[in-house]
């Protein structure tokens, strides 16, 4: 098991955020705090590269569900690239998917509109975001 890391630089005006290793809820917080930094330092128009992400539990998404309404919430957005398959199931079986842009590559997702968006004739994501107030007093 490899331990979990976040890194963040900017590419494209973009936070690019990456992901290594297991996320779960003993590793939440190692992303919750990193994802609070990447804001901070790169902007609220984030694409997380989930190339090397093994594993997500729901810890994990909820980290990531907290950031994208926070992003929004400023102006900015989240997108998702180059899940895994397994990571890509669990997107598809809570909506996620439907929430947020996920492209195949991180070339694509920098490709797409800033803001979370989808480049123009590109398939929409279908469904609005929630704007429900997040739970979480310590939001991303």
């Amino acid at each position: 098991m490899r331990p979990f890391e976040v890194t963040a630089r900017t590419e494209n005006g973009r936070a690019v955020v990456r992901l290594c290793g297991e996320l779960d809820i003993a590793t939440a917080d190692t992303l919750r705090r990193g994802l609070r930094d990447a804001r901070r330092d790169h902007g609220d128009d984030l694409v997380l590269d989930l190339s090397d992400l093994e594993f997500m539990d729901s810890g994990g998404l909820s980290v990531i569900v907290a950031c994208y309404k926070a992003a929004t919430a400023a102006g900015g957005g989240v997108t998702l690239a180059a899940p895994r398959p397994i990571i890509r199931r669990a997107l598809e079986i809570t909506g996620l998917h439907r929430r947020m842009p996920v492209h195949g590559t991180l070339d694509e997702a920098l490709a797409g509109t800033p803001g979370g968006g989808r480049p123009a004739g590109a398939p929409d994501g279908g469904g609005a975001p929630n704007t429900r107030s997040a739970a979480h007093s310590d939001p991303v």
